[in-house]
């Protein structure tokens, strides 16, 4: 069923005449007509009866009528959606992200890019490097923010900046009164860490276990929040990304390793040659290097 017969049907209720629809159209008047034919053999019914010069519709032509301007309006939308995707105002980006990335740093940038692209449809996952990846490498992403991905996935990674990893200690615990740990005093202690396939805990692990002490004591936890509540209670020392700990919960202190530089890098993940229509996607890349980039000044 092509739209312009619909468009046609519609003129000729609308205007009352196969001959005042042709010029409202700008059509001949044996298009008009050759139109109406086709659509009522594609629907196998008569849609219009002649009762002298008055053209009435048939019961099967008001019932068409009563669907004809929601389809033509839905039509009308659908192009002025594609028209604004074309345009870089409309569509859905998907991204990605590992904590506390997503909630310490995209929220200021992603306000101001909703306030550029307000039709954009955003959605923001959350996860650790290796599920957002997967996904950005399936299709299912558009872009990540995380640590650089396995090679396997065929994917390209910009690093952005390389986030700091420090310590989370009860105000009561004995090394809260030194200004830095050195990293042989973690050997007896209980260290509170994130999940196993947590990015920050890959490094954590790799740093200490360099230096002779095993960080796994037992307690893997999959929340920052409930991890830094651990903390505050008193069960030990959390080791996590410095970015959700600028603001120590109550009852802890956050410290440095004096002797490791635990950082993370961090960066932009997509599929090579990734694009989106109207460049919007190009746009949200901008904007994240232009303020992720600041926090290695």
């Amino acid at each position: 069923m092509e739209f312009r017969h619909l468009q046609t049907f519609q003129a000729i209720v609308q205007e009352g005449s196969f001959l005042r629809a042709a010029q409202k159209l700008k059509y001949a008047q044996s298009t008009i007509t050759l139109h109406i034919q086709q659509l009522e053999a594609e629907l196998g019914v008569k849609l219009f009866s002649r009762r002298g010069k008055r053209t009435e519709l048939t019961v099967a032509g008001r019932t068409l009528q009563g669907c004809v301007e929601q389809l033509l309006h839905r039509a009308a939308n659908l192009q002025q959606t594609i028209a604004d995707l074309v345009a870089g105002e409309a569509g859905h980006l998907r991204i990605g992200s590992i904590e506390p990335v997503a909630s310490v740093y995209l929220p200021a940038i992603l306000v101001q890019f909703c306030q550029k692209y307000p039709k954009v449809r955003l959605t923001l996952e959350v996860g650790v490097t290796q599920a957002i990846a997967s996904r950005v490498a399936t299709g299912e992403l558009d872009l990540a923010i995380c640590s650089p991905p396995h090679a396997n996935l065929n994917l390209t990674f910009e690093l952005l900046f390389q986030d700091p990893i420090s310590l989370l200690i009860p105000k009561t615990h004995q090394l809260a009164t030194l200004d830095e740990i050195p990293a042989s005093l973690l050997a007896s202690e209980r260290l509170i860490l994130t999940e196993e396939h947590c990015p920050y805990r890959n490094v954590i692990e790799k740093a200490l276990i360099l230096q002779g002490i095993n960080p796994f004591s037992g307690i893997e936890v999959m929340s920052l929040e409930a991890l830094k509540q651990m903390v505050g209670c008193g069960l030990g020392i959390g080791v996590m990304p410095t970015g959700a700990i600028t603001s120590p919960p109550k009852n802890t202190i956050a410290r440095n390793i004096s002797d490791l530089d635990m950082k993370l890098p961090v960066g932009i993940v997509v599929q090579p040659g990734a694009s989106f229509p109207g460049a919007v996607l190009d746009s949200l890349i901008s904007d994240l290097k232009m303020s992720l980039k600041k926090l290695t000044k």
